[in-house]
């Protein structure tokens, strides 16, 4: 099987050849060919530029604790293929990637499909095999056009929109706006966590398809109350209820947003009659989010090093536009160390030089890397305008090098950063945990 597995894996990711495909021709095509299993399960919508991965996994987390069968569809991987298709946090098998890859093959190669789009068809396909309860789909890029729009949910969720994917959505917040607001659907509820010019847009969209629109902060407020390298607590008022102590299971204050948004989006399906409520399951599906959904990279603290002499702080994030990144310097303050010694790689079409600018204000030495991936920015360059920013650097294009070369340069008390890419987050997670690494999208 393992041998068949490589075959169909080497296969889907040759399709990057035919690039992003907007639209739903072909999503439509496939999931016929599936006898569209998208109409099977009941399932929720959800698009941002940055916290719709750890929103959907907050979704998925709360919904399992509640008792139900839930598919988690989520984008990139970190290491292996399956981990982007979930059913209660467990990955699909293997040996259902091949059986469905391989039934689709012939339509694949007649449509020109394009890896995402078939990843989106077995998903939805796997999801209603399993007769899953509930799906959180979360989309690739954008919403209007991208292949998960296919679905009909019961409620969309759009986290937050910023400057990032301009190439392909806008240069504007507006019209990158206009793209997330694509998921919303005719008389289908919204909750969002946006403000400024994207609320507006997205407020007209809901308006013209007679959506009602949820916005995060007029109906909810989040009182913060404290932060370790693990967790995160918080009291939430929702109008609806009143919760006190809420604690996520991951580190980062950012992350009561998107806990926010998660619990909303709970209490609405609720309300529709989708789902039933207790309080309860709230509190453990927040607090149990990565055993229940699979989530990781998220300022997440490594485990200690094993066959390394040294055992520095190592902490992993997957921050990946100049938003994220901004937001992840202001977060560090949790960290104790020394030193904060960066390995950092990123693709070429990023803010890169925002990015390099803000961490610079807290990084004492930077190791650049270029992550095994076409659009990675040369390690030289990132290496040069850390300098350009203060920060003494070196580069050291293989990854798996920079990571030890880095560990080896730390001192007692020093704090290694991973950040800039999922695509590194996961070559140096693979390298840590001595796990092969599949080509990532």
């Amino acid at each position: 099987m393992r041998q068949g597995y490589l075959e169909v894996i080497n296969y889907l990711y040759s399709l990057q050849r035919f690039g992003i495909k907007f639209g739903l021709q072909n999503i439509e095509k496939l999931l016929k060919f599936f006898q569209n299993p998208e109409k099977n399960f009941i399932s929720v919508h959800i698009a941002g530029t940055n916290g719709k991965g750890s929103t959907s996994s907050f979704i998925a987390s709360i919904l399992k604790a509640s008792g139900y069968k839930v598919g988690l569809y989520t984008s990139p991987h970190l290491v292996d293929f399956t981990e982007r298709i979930r059913i209660n946090g467990i990955p699909i098998s293997r040996e259902k990637v091949v059986e469905y890859v391989k039934s689709l093959q012939t339509e694949i190669d007649l449509l020109k499909a394009t890896f995402f789009e078939v990843t989106t068809a077995v998903a939805f396909k796997h999801f209603a095999d399993e007769r899953v309860d509930i799906a959180v789909i979360e989309t690739g890029l954008g919403g209007r056009l991208d292949s998960t729009n296919i679905i009909s949910p019961a409620v969309s969720v759009i986290t937050t929109v910023s400057y990032d994917h301009m190439d392909v959505l806008g240069d504007t917040i507006e019209e990158i706006a206009f793209e997330k607001a694509g998921i919303i659907k005719e008389k289908t509820p919204c909750i969002t966590g946006c403000d400024g010019k994207a609320l507006e847009v997205i407020k007209k969209v809901a308006d013209e398809k007679n959506s009602k629109l949820v916005v995060a902060d007029n109906v909810s407020r989040v009182v913060f109350k404290e932060a370790d390298e693990h967790k995160v607590k918080f009291d939430l008022e929702t109008g609806k209820n009143h919760y006190i102590d809420l604690t996520a299971g991951v580190a980062g204050k950012f992350q009561t947003r998107n806990a926010q948004l998660a619990v909303l989006t709970f209490e609405l399906l609720s309300e529709l009659g989708f789902v039933s409520y207790k309080t309860e399951n709230v509190y453990e599906g927040l607090l149990k989010v990565k055993e229940f959904s699979g989530l990781r990279g998220r300022l997440e603290v490594l485990k200690p090093l094993t066959n390394y002499h040294k055992n520095p702080k190592i902490v992993i994030d997957v921050a990946h536009n100049y938003p994220a990144v901004s937001q992840l310097v202001t977060e560090l303050e949790i960290f104790k160390r020394n030193r904060l010694l960066l390995l950092f790689g990123v693709m070429r079409d990023k803010e890169y030089e925002k990015m390099i600018k803000k961490l610079s204000e807290v990084a004492d030495f930077a190791v650049a890397t270029q992550p095994k991936i076409g659009r990675a920015l040369d390690a030289k360059i990132i290496s040069e305008i850390f300098k350009q920013n203060g920060v003494n650097s070196v580069y050291i294009q293989d990854s798996d090098k920079a990571f030890d070369f880095i560990v080896n340069e730390s001192k007692e008390g020093d704090l290694i950063l991973i950040t800039g890419s999922h695509y590194l987050a996961g070559e140096i997670i693979a390298h840590i945990e001595k796990r092969k690494i599949e080509c990532l999208i």
